[in-house]
């Protein structure tokens, strides 16, 4: 965000306020496809624009913008080139934060969060108020857009997974049933320190018919369906980024499902942001705003999580916070 004097409290509230110019420049450079037109050394503005079908005064003004909050570099004659943060923009990084950047700040999650004062005055998702449905249903009517979000998911799992794997130890484990786990990489991971174990993607007919040719490990059967009617049986169920999408009621019916069908002894994961009890500098209190735009649910702190888990037939055995903004909790059948 631009760079004002700390002392003076007025210029921090226009700080923060700008942060959503910062975020709509960065949607730009990412739906542009910026960081790959600059390539692997520094470029002229009109091969970049040329590349990334845009206009090159336009262009140059957002170029000059993103450099002067650290996103890419100002060389001499006019280029641009890379730093260590612009190249997660990149299609070809390992890591690439692309896909994230296009459709959660533009499109149907700009539109929600310019719906937020909808929320606020009448209650409700803010989403659900501008599109007249709920975004999941939205995503079914709109497949290219449910496809990109899917794919701004993924490339969020990347970034969290290794370091989520480096601070929990599974148990030991026979059948591990991924809820509403996409492109089923969660799941594969966990194969990879269990190798007698199988395990089961579950998510929608519509998506589990789309990755299925992706998922190449036969270990992994990928089954279509709905988690608030029913789930496979297995002993450790994983909820990446799920129960936060729900408000109480509905998460409910997820564990309640699970319920009666775990193996006895069997365990429940779920990985979501950790919201402490006091309010600080944490994201996890913006997610939360997010949630309440976009899909009626909302993150919840351990307490929050071990009374929706008791109330279901389970008992937390642990929590575990990492160094992202989330945590796993988990939780034995009682």
């Amino acid at each position: 965000m631009p760079v004002f004097p700390q002392s003076n409290p007025l210029f921090g509230l226009v700080e923060m306020a700008s942060g959503l110019w910062v975020s709509r420049a960065l949607w730009a450079a990412a739906e542009l496809g910026v960081a790959d037109a600059i390539g692997d050394e520094p470029a002229a503005l009109g091969d970049i624009a040329a590349a990334a079908g845009a206009r090159e005064e336009p262009l140059r003004r957002l170029m000059k913008a993103l450099v002067s909050v650290g996103l890419f570099t100002a060389e001499e004659g006019g280029r641009f080139g890379h730093n260590e943060t612009s190249l997660f923009l990149r299609s070809d990084h390992p890591l690439s934060q692309r896909p994230f950047l296009r459709s959660i700040f533009g499109g149907e999650h700009y539109a929600g969060w310019g719906a937020l004062g909808r929320s606020l005055n009448e209650g409700g998702t803010a989403f659900d108020h501008l599109y007249g449905q709920p975004v999941f249903d939205w995503y079914a009517d709109h497949p290219v857009e449910a496809q990109a979000f899917s794919r701004a998911m993924q490339s969020t799992t990347v970034l969290v997974e290794t370091m989520l794997m480096a601070a929990w130890t599974p148990p030991p484990f026979e059948i591990a049933v991924d809820i509403g786990g996409s492109g089923g990489a969660l799941v594969a991971r966990l194969l990879t320190r269990a190798p007698e174990a199988r395990g089961i993607l579950f998510d929608l007919p519509e998506v589990a018919d789309a990755v299925r040719s992706g998922v190449v490990d036969p270990r992994i059967a990928v089954i279509g369906g709905d988690f608030f009617e029913s789930v496979p049986e297995g002993d450790l169920y994983l909820l990446k980024l799920i129960l936060h999408d729900w408000d109480d009621e509905k998460s409910a019916t997820i564990l309640g499902n699970i319920r009666a069908a775990i193996r006895p002894g069997g365990r429940v994961v779920i990985i979501d942001a950790l919201l402490p009890q006091i309010v600080g500098n944490h994201p996890g209190f913006l997610m939360d705003l997010n949630m309440m735009v976009m899909t009626g649910g909302k993150e919840r702190t351990a307490a929050e999580f071990q009374a929706l888990l008791e109330t279901t037939g389970f008992r937390v055995e642990s929590v575990t916070p990492t160094p992202t903004p989330m945590g796993i909790v988990q939780a034995v059948a009682a």
